[in-house]
């Protein structure tokens, strides 16, 4: 029989014995292009010490493929690279005429059977073992064993030692079975930051320098910041924003010699940064090198940095990229911009921008790795480059841009690389790291509106309702969520379809039951039923959205109502309320456009958000409220200096009555946390004479101005102010009877929850009605944006 053997420098010829059958010298190329029957592991050591699942996960041969001389070479290298074994050997027997089936035989690493500590006398063993994260048994891969050093020394560096080292050694076990991984650390001195100060600066003063640093001194809040603590390696990146800082005001020759670190004892050390500040300069004209595809008068409205300007390093990185975008735009993904710093005379310089164009590309094939659970489609779908098209890398970040914003991955990597099709195409190669998608939390809270509540909330962003073994990996949103409490009771369950039919159009539906006591002391609201939606994008700012709900809505009036009714002189009007009680079916369409520009909807800090909606509820949808809504709503943002925020929004909302009148549920109200925060929660509007308590109006007004400033990372301070108006009647924007209020607040952003919580007090400036006027109010929220 003929054998082949090969190893990872290459193919070579060999006399081989394989599973006690004798052998003939051949050449593994005898072998090349035929079926692979089996592929097999032969140990020769251990077993236990590794699982063959794991050998199997790091090669790429299979059973069915063809025999391939780079795909063995490219599994013993990625063997060896596992760090799973200490020697791999690869055979092969035919099998019949045209098959070979293929064994690889690997010497397994040994089994690691115990793990200890050397050097340590700060932590204990069973500390520095919790914070390493590896557990003893079978063998241990390289990058396993780098992981926990990497563990290890955050351990540290977070506990005020920043110059931790350390290494590992692996050592026979004195039991004669297994190995020893030994972890050899030296702790270094404990470096709290008391004190960042800096020598030779006078243009800009120690504090504008110390907020370019990541580090910071220790504070009083050090417990939840993590300040004064400190890494080598972000020291260094520090210096160097501080620098950077610097040229970008025109301080093009700033430097440092470096940081000194001085010791003040108990642990706690100075940073002392000295600072050459050098001549401010200014740029005396900007230019480019040869071009061919672009000519400077197609350049120069785009870039930022202008002749005349001080020299700044940010605006001529921001150039660059944006020169590279242009020509990436045209297809030339290779194109360098190199900026070319020339003195021309006392503190000026000329930049000169030189492109090396390269070629230009189309688009040869888009490669997906990494995706263990997320169907290629799903991220296909989120490629505006596809197979054939001209090449243009500025969708390249358009494809990162839309991957990250899945939240489906840890990482993402796009790139382009050369494709077999050939020399003008490139490949988009697109790596992905896998995160959790599915989320189940549950807790009580507090808030000023519900009171004490419960929630249980289940939740999968990346759900398939196709795969009924893991519902993972469709790229369909799923939700659940309970929330019990004193003032409500609420339950929904959602799913959302975001490429419809294959198409970019969301698809929703979603099953509700709320009953809702904190609406008013004198009736209980139950809202229970379904709603279906679709929303189009139109740009990549604006999309439009409709949605049909259908809802039983049940208004329980109390006792309270029947007796002050009773109370009431001969011939007064009773409650307004009175006729409001009793069941009805809400049937209703609606329709909204919404620009939005912001940057983020969690503490938002630039753009702007647009929504324009109307609603129609009718007999003719087989409903018996007939009502029409419609609402305007805005919103802006601006980061102004110190990573303050000025925001201002507003509102206007009217509804009205085609048949009848405007039933409790579907009128307007201002008050409570997220509108005028001076006053309870529904507390401003159209007041019952009887019972006291507010009825809603059908035409509503509210702006709100508000500025935040950061104290640390974690909390903000706030300044607001707020008015509004609620009218009785249909579309009366009339702001006579406005009300208002201004007040202070912060905003915590807590490690168990994504959401800044909002603590705002306020007190009323205007009040029309004097019963709504109850003085300074405590209001506190989840500050989510809508």
């Amino acid at each position: 029989m003929r054998r082949g053997l090969a190893r990872a420098s290459g193919v070579v010829l060999a006399t081989a014995v394989f599973l006690g059958i004798g052998a003939d010298e051949a050449s593994a190329q005898d072998f090349e292009g035929k079926r692979v029957s089996s592929v097999d592991f032969r140990y020769e050591g251990d077993r236990r010490a590794v699982d063959e699942a794991r050998l199997r996960n790091n090669i790429q041969l299979r059973a069915g493929s063809d025999y391939r001389t780079d795909t063995i070479d490219n599994d013993i290298r990625s063997l060896y690279e596992s760090g799973f074994v200490d020697d791999v050997r690869v055979l092969a027997e035919p099998v019949g005429a045209d098959g070979v089936r293929v064994v690889y035989a690997i010497v397994p690493r040994s089994e690691i059977v115990g793990v200890g500590f050397v050097g340590n006398s700060v932590f204990s063993d069973n500390k520095l073992a919790k914070a390493s994260e590896l557990k003893a048994g079978g063998a241990l891969s390289d990058q396993m064993i780098l992981d926990a050093r990497d563990n290890l020394e955050n351990y540290y560096e977070d506990a005020g030692y920043p110059d931790v080292l350390i290494s590992h050694r692996v050592q026979p076990s004195p039991s004669g079975n297994g190995s020893e991984l030994i972890f050899v650390i030296e702790e270094g001195a404990k470096n709290e930051i008391r004190d960042i100060r800096f020598e030779g600066n006078s243009v800009f003063d120690d504090r504008t320098l110390r907020r370019q640093m990541s580090i910071k001194e220790k504070g009083l809040f050090s417990f939840f910041t993590n300040s004064g603590r400190f890494e080598v390696d972000q020291l260094d990146e520090d210096l160097e924003a501080v620098l950077d800082y610097y040229r970008s005001k025109g301080y093009l020759r700033a430097s440092s010699p470096g940081v000194r670190r001085e010791p003040v004892g108990d642990g706690r050390t100075d940073l002392v940064i000295p600072i050459n500040e050098g001549d401010k300069y200014t740029v005396k004209g900007v230019g480019f090198g040869p071009m061919t595809v672009f000519n400077e008068e197609e350049l120069y409205p785009a870039l930022t940095l202008q002749g005349g300007d001080a020299y700044n390093s940010k605006k001529m990185r921001a150039d660059m990229t944006t020169i590279r975008s242009y020509y990436g735009s045209r297809g030339y993904a290779d194109a360098t911009v190199t900026p070319d710093i020339r003195d021309a005379g006392p503190n000026q310089v000329n930049v000169i921008y030189r492109v090396t164009e390269g070629r230009r590309f189309r688009v040869g094939n888009v490669n997906i790795e990494g995706n263990t659970k997320t169907q290629d489609r799903v991220i296909r779908r989120e490629v505006p480059l596809k197979p054939g098209d001209e090449f243009n890398s500025v969708e390249l970040d358009t494809t990162t841009s839309r991957l990250n914003g899945l939240q489906y991955f840890n990482n993402v990597s796009v790139s382009s690389s050369p494709s077999a099709r050939g020399g003008n195409y490139r490949d988009v190669d697109i790596l992905v790291s896998e995160r959790r998608t599915g989320s189940i939390s549950a807790g009580i809270g507090f808030s000023s509106i519900d009171n004490v509540v419960g929630f249980v909330s289940l939740e999968q962003s990346n759900f398939d309702i196709t795969n009924p073994w893991s519902f993972t990996g469709g790229g369909q949103r799923f939700a659940t969520n309970l929330r019990i409490g004193s003032e409500r009771t609420d339950f929904s369950i959602s799913l959302t379809e975001p490429w419809f039919m294959g198409q970019q159009l969301a698809l929703t539906g979603e099953l509700f039951y709320r009953d809702s006591q904190f609406f008013s002391d004198f009736y209980e609201q139950t809202n229970a039923g379904g709603a279906i939606g679709i929303r189009k994008p139109l740009t990549e700012r604006t999309y439009i959205s409709a949605e049909y709900r259908l809802e039983n809505v049940e208004i329980e009036l109390l006792n309270s109502v029947a007796i002050l009714n009773a109370g009431l002189p001969p011939g007064t009007p009773p409650s307004l309320l009175t006729g409001e009680g009793g069941d009805y079916l809400r049937s209703s369409i609606s329709a909204n456009w919404v620009y939005d520009t912001r940057d983020a909807l969690i503490e938002t800090r630039e753009g702007a958000k647009v929504d324009i909606g109307i609603s129609v509820a009718g007999t003719f949808l087989g409903g018996d409220v007939d009502t029409i809504g419609l609402t305007m709503r805005g919103q802006q943002y601006w980061n102004l200096r110190w990573d303050t925020i000025l925001s201002v929004q507003g509102e206007l909302a009217f509804v009205d009555a085609t048949s009848g009148t405007v039933p409790v549920f579907d009128r307007l109200y201002l008050g409570g946390a997220r509108t005028l925060r001076g006053f309870d929660f529904r507390d401003v509007g159209p007041r019952d004479p009887v019972t006291q308590e507010v009825v809603g109006g059908q035409s509503l007004g509210f702006f709100s101005v508000e500025y935040t400033v950061p104290v640390i990372d974690q909390i903000r301070v706030a300044a607001f102010y707020d008015m509004g108006f609620v009218n009785a009647s249909a579309w009366d924007p009339d702001p006579s009877d406005l009300y208002s209020d201004l007040g202070f607040g912060v905003r915590l952003k807590l490690p168990m929850s994504p959401v800044p919580l909002a603590l705002d007090y306020a007190i009323p400036i205007e009040s029309p009605d004097p019963v709504a006027d109850q003085g300074g109010r405590f209001q506190f929220s989840l500050q989510y944006e809508y």
